[in-house]
């Protein structure tokens, strides 16, 4: 089938608010479709209202999974929103959380890509990424101890034990393979995803009992592949500018923006951010809205 000249944004979110309302709404493109990832644990889900949201671009629902912080579930979402949307072969594929926005309008944001076709924007923190405890141990109860209920003091006293019994064992997996992380956001293009898919098994062999493997799927895919080479950035001193996106974890786990922030989002470099929060502060969504609607 032909490559579309469409994009597609894959949104893994597990509310449904302000936020998330105004994302779809500045996402709304005639070059642009949606693929949604709702987590199960919504309990909440008017698929008719936020269909309403969007007349331009198409939108689709693929399956309801949990997703737990720190596990694998995150990359199955992950797969599952490219395995669907890789059937109508996009041109890009950008992954959003349901707390992000675009902060340059869909004009100038298709416009790069255009420019720029070809390059992957994955995020790349280290030079050489160490070989450490979260790939050489196993996490076999990760997706348990991801669960809200279990971030607490015993969730990291079973992970602390474990780790200590696979030391006495000299546990110690994955130690010939090369490794990169970075954040889990991304703009890749259809061949890369073609890839990823065509290498699901082996890499979720790898990363299925990894801490936090959604940092470093693609990254690992990517960095023991052919793509390594037109990586957009390799500017480990600011990460941030290979996925062009602004996020900062400086000020917070990440810093959620506020209306005082309007002057830095609007004249970073970036072409979307994360995140907000209206809860926090709707004027600053208000002023996004306003601001890329020009």
């Amino acid at each position: 089938m032909k490559m579309k000249n469409k994009d597609v944004y894959l949104i893994i979110t597990h509310n449904v608010d302000y936020t998330f309302n105004s994302l779809l709404e500045l996402l709304d493109n005639e070059n642009n479709d949606i693929f949604i990832h709702m987590d199960k644990k919504t309990k909440e889900l008017d698929i008719e209202y936020i269909k309403s949201i969007v007349n331009k671009s198409k939108i689709y629902f693929i399956d309801r999974t949990r997703c737990n912080w720190g596990g694998f579930s995150l990359v199955r979402a992950e797969l599952t929103l490219l395995k669907e949307a890789s059937k109508n072969n996009y041109r890009y594929y950008h992954l959003l959380s349901g707390q992000d926005l675009p902060i340059k309008n869909q004009n100038e944001i298709y416009n790069f890509f255009t420019n720029n076709y070809g390059k992957q924007f994955i995020g790349l923190q280290n030079e050489k990424f160490q070989h450490d405890e979260n790939i050489k141990y196993y996490y076999p109860f990760q997706e348990t101890l991801g669960r809200k209920s279990f971030k607490s003091i015993y969730g990291k006293i079973i992970n602390k034990l474990s780790k200590i019994i696979q030391n006495i064992f000299k546990i110690n997996r994955n130690k010939n393979i090369s490794f990169q992380k970075g954040d889990q956001w991304f703009s890749i293009t259809d061949e890369l995803v073609k890839h990823i898919l065509e290498n699901e098994d082996k890499y979720t062999k790898i990363f299925k009992s990894t801490y936090c493997p959604d940092e470093m799927f693609i990254q690992t895919i990517v960095i023991n592949s052919k793509f390594k080479n037109i990586v957009y950035s390799y500017d480990y001193n600011s990460p941030k500018k290979s996925i062009k996106r602004l996020i900062d974890w400086n000020r917070g786990n990440p810093y959620v923006w506020r209306s005082e922030d309007f002057k830095e989002l609007v004249e970073s470099d970036a072409l979307f951010a994360r995140k907000f929060d209206s809860n926090i502060d709707k004027e600053i969504i208000d002023k996004i809205k306003e601001y890329v609607s020009k």
